[in-house]
């Protein structure tokens, strides 16, 4: 089985950004917010586990620093130029919102917004970042869990993740507690970041005992999700119950979905227009909202809405191009993708060895970071 790069995953991530766009947009597409993040959370939590996997088996240990610098050098340059550029937005069109702006934005640099909105302080045009800061989280905490893991319970390590993963879908389907805290708390939506992570250690196990499983082609998945994400409201005061249930549902479909973008191809997930979405993902989560949110173009409607959209594409296209990508290459110059000199001194010590079949590359899954959560990184 192949983990590689390809282009059936930036095309699952495509369909992420493009589902959530579509929900906020005001098109028929209810769900899309819930659904697209939820699907972001499975492939960020795959991704990065898949990665974490192959560096372990390669090396023998984790560079965390390295880790956390190729986090940040893919995250922060797209997010520190919407932080920069907000301010003016909002005061050529006289929004109220820019004397509280600076909460909103430390709120948002540090990736705590989530926790800020529970708390009762509402960020503005902002406020769509709390996927990303339940994103972050994950990423600060889940690599130091991995080297516990595979240190003390590598033999029992999939069986242990699926444990978790279960309970965590549970509770939060069953947990109560305010909307807010339903909704973006962190503890509510690790579940689908750990089903990723339980489907990266699945794979990696069949991979290492040189089983194959059957190839699916991920069309199906995604027409599932498309189709399920499209099913009718009847208002907030009556979907909201259903947010938690069908998250897990949409989860359990992006887990499909994933894994069938892995072992399989479409020429549409894998298309042009998939793809380029996936590769303007993250900077289109940062940007869609942000713009729909803001006083440009008088009051909400679903054509005022797609016009901003189109200007968030353009602008998410330059940040991609001109900032990060530049940036992203000086990942060599800092030798954030080099081994530690302790990683080294294990691999003279092993001898050679004959790698591992790739697993997906750091610049796919930087890429992942979004959120959407979409997030939301969501709704």
């Amino acid at each position: 089985m192949q983990h590689s790069r390809n282009r059936d995953l930036d095309g699952v991530r495509g369909l992420a950004i493009l589902l959530v766009v579509a929900a906020h947009s005001g098109l028929p597409v209810r769900w899309g917010g819930l659904s697209g993040v939820t699907l972001f959370f499975v492939l960020s939590g795959y991704l990065i586990t898949s990665l974490l996997i192959r560096e372990w088996d390669q090396w023998g240990s984790i560079s965390l620093w390295r880790f956390w610098g190729r986090r940040a050098l893919r995250l922060l340059p797209a997010l520190v130029l919407l932080l920069l550029l907000v301010p003016p937005l909002l005061w050529a069109t006289g929004d109220a919102r820019l004397t509280g702006y600076p909460v909103a934005a430390l709120a948002s640099l540090f990736y705590v917004g989530n926790w800020v909105r529970i708390a009762g302080t509402d960020l503005g045009v902002l406020n769509h970042l709390w996927s990303l800061s339940v994103e972050e989280q994950f990423y600060v905490v889940w690599p130091a869990v991995f080297i516990g893991l595979m240190t003390w319970l590598r033999t029992r390590a999939l069986a242990v993740v699926l444990a978790v993963a279960a309970l965590a879908t549970f509770y939060s389907v069953w947990t109560r507690g305010t909307e807010a805290r339903l909704d973006i708390s962190t503890e509510t939506n690790a579940f689908a970041l750990l089903l990723g992570v339980a489907l990266a250690f699945a794979l990696a196990a069949v991979r290492d005992r040189g089983w194959e499983l059957p190839t699916t082609s991920p069309l199906v998945p995604f027409l599932v999700l498309v189709a399920v994400s499209a099913f009718p409201g009847h208002g907030l005061a009556v979907d909201h119950p259903l947010f938690r249930p069908l998250g897990a549902v949409y989860a359990v479909i992006g887990v499909w979905l994933v894994y069938a973008a892995v072992s399989g191809h479409s020429r549409l997930v894998g298309s042009r227009v998939m793809v380029f979405f996936g590769t303007i993902s993250y900077a289109l989560y940062l940007w869609h909202q942000t713009f729909i949110n803001s006083l440009l173009l008088g009051e909400h409607s679903t054509p005022r809405n797609l016009l901003l959209i189109a200007t968030a594409v353009l602008v998410s296209w330059l940040s991609w191009v001109l900032v990060e990508q530049p940036v992203g290459r000086l990942r060599t110059r800092l030798r954030l993708d080099r081994p530690s000199a302790r990683q080294q001194a294990y691999a003279v010590s092993r001898g050679p060895v004959t790698d591992h079949p790739s697993e997906p590359s750091a610049a796919s899954a930087e890429t992942s970071d979004q959120p959407a959560s979409g997030a939301p990184e969501r709704p």
